[in-house]
């Protein structure tokens, strides 16, 4: 097998790395290496990773895999494609710390399911990611493991809670990686860090082996180059799981290459927001997400404008059942040792446990009053909503970390902070799944811009236009952006 180094950057896809590994063009070995050395490069600066196995254990798997695979024994489009987790994700014989000081020494007995199935599939886990402690946080903080950075420019955050696994996705340092998604935890890092990030419907995916953070608004995330490829990783882990290495060997029903259309005449009813999700936009986000409008109106796909009605309640509602659901789940830790807990976690739980069960309740009940709404809308309004991922750029470290000298938040960091949500954590409440993909890619004339995401969203009964769309619009904005 030829030795092309660097190949893991140059290549847009899994579905690209897998081709070249089946038709032996380019070895498991060489791409483990080059993963390692980007490891060893990247991440002093940008700490995606708290636990990464030895080295001579990865080369060593991953020399096995080759062998293997020369021996014709391919199993998928995983075999031999190194990948990572985020740290709440327990993968056996790995710490798994949940980026705190209380679980720093804490091993993982045994595997996570989505863990098992991917190993089964041949993929090579490198390791754990950074998070935000406990993943309570849309910022990449942590100040045990030290705060992971944006790729764009190290004096920006990442995004959080899944910022670390954003990280090593966008720099190369793993062909994909799996984070979890309470409130925008993948989707808001995977925009800021340019990369395709995918929150599959709720309780599609087994949150067997993960910490939980707010049980109802928990989901799985992935985080990958492409848009096949999240769909990819999605067919493997989720619940209804039939793909096997039998199957890929027969043929049947699992083809990993982007898709092509069944059918040019069928073209979704595209809706966009009106009002809430596209109020206080930066500049950039604004001027990108308008010329998408634009561009899908020239291009002949129906579009509508869309009114949401009580959006006033969906932040309120989140955080409450946020808080609620958090107190009971991790409480014993503040009660414990609450001295190694950092103090946004302290809060956290100290505010949690101050909801009544009345209160939880109330929002709870906000919440099936707001998903009706977007039932209303999927159903008589569009079959994909489109709308910025998020509504300003990756601010500067200091513009969301800042404490001000009476030792609480500073209004303006706040405020910050609850932008970062503002587009996200609505689908966590009412459960829908959501894809972010990136809206602008770096030009010649333009190298250094900030990513900003474009998210796709859709009835969990149709999923699968999540794909077909959003496979659709990612070759489109390639295009647009070699123009």
């Amino acid at each position: 097998m030829t030795n092309k180094r660097d190949l893991i950057s140059g290549a847009p896809s899994i579905h690209n790395l897998s081709t070249l590994i089946k038709d032996r063009k380019f070895s498991p070995y060489d791409l483990m290496t080059d993963c390692i050395d980007r490891i060893k490069k990247l991440d002093p600066l940008f700490r995606s990773f708290i636990s990464i196995i030895p080295e001579d254990v990865l080369l060593d798997k991953a020399k096995k895999i080759e062998k293997s695979i020369l021996n014709g024994n391919y199993i998928g489009p995983l075999h031999g494609i190194p990948y990572s987790v985020k740290d709440i994700v327990h993968a056996k014989g790995l710490k798994c710390t949940a980026g705190s000081m209380i679980y720093v020494n804490r091993m993982s007995k045994k595997s996570a399911i989505l863990v098992r199935r991917l190993d089964n599939q041949g993929a090579i886990m490198i390791g754990t990611n950074n998070l935000n402690e406990f993943a309570s946080g849309i910022t990449g903080k942590n100040s045990v493991f030290g705060d992971s950075k944006n790729p764009y420019d190290p004096s920006r955050i990442s995004g959080g809670s899944s910022g670390g696994s954003a990280v090593a996705v966008s720099t190369g340092m793993v062909a994909f990686a799996i984070g979890t998604d309470t409130g925008g935890s993948v989707r808001v890092p995977s925009a800021l860090c340019g990369v395709v990030g995918f929150k599959p419907a709720y309780q599609s995916v087994s949150m067997d082996g993960i910490i939980p953070l707010a049980p109802s608004l928990d989901h799985i995330g992935i985080i990958t180059r492409t848009v096949a490829d999240s769909f990819l990783i999605y067919d493997i882990i989720s619940k209804r799981n039939t793909y096997s290495a039998s199957t890929v060997l027969k043929g049947n029903n699992h083809d990993h290459r982007p898709q092509e259309d069944d059918d040019v005449n069928n073209v979704p009813i595209i809706g966009y927001p009106k009002d809430y999700f596209v109020d206080n936009l930066d500049e950039s986000v604004r001027t990108n997400f308008e010329k998408f409008l634009v561009t899908l109106q020239y291009g002949g796909f129906p579009t509508r404008k869309i009114h949401f009605k009580n959006s006033y309640n969906y932040y309120p509602s989140w955080k409450t059942i946020r808080l609620y659901e958090a107190a009971k789940v991790h409480t014993k830790d503040l009660q414990e040792d609450s001295g190694q807990l950092s103090q946004n976690v302290k809060n956290m739980l100290i505010e949690g446990n101050r909801i009544s069960e009345s209160d939880y309740q109330d929002a709870k009940s906000v919440i099936r009053n707001i998903k009706k709404d977007f039932d209303l809308v999927f159903e008589k309004q569009c079959e994909l909503l489109v709308l910025p991922t998020v509504p300003i750029v990756a601010p500067k470290l200091r513009q969301i970390f800042y404490i001000n000298k009476k030792g609480g938040e500073d209004g303006d960091r706040s405020l910050t902070r609850d932008l970062l949500l503002r587009n996200t954590m609505i689908f966590n409440s009412i459960g829908f799944p959501a894809i972010s993909m990136p809206l602008n890619r770096s030009s010649k004339d333009n190298p250094f811009d900030l990513p900003v995401g474009l998210q796709f969203v859709s009835a969990p009964s149709n999923q699968k236009i999540l794909r077909i769309a959003g496979e659709k619009f990612e070759k489109l904005l390639w295009q647009i952006s070699k123009a």
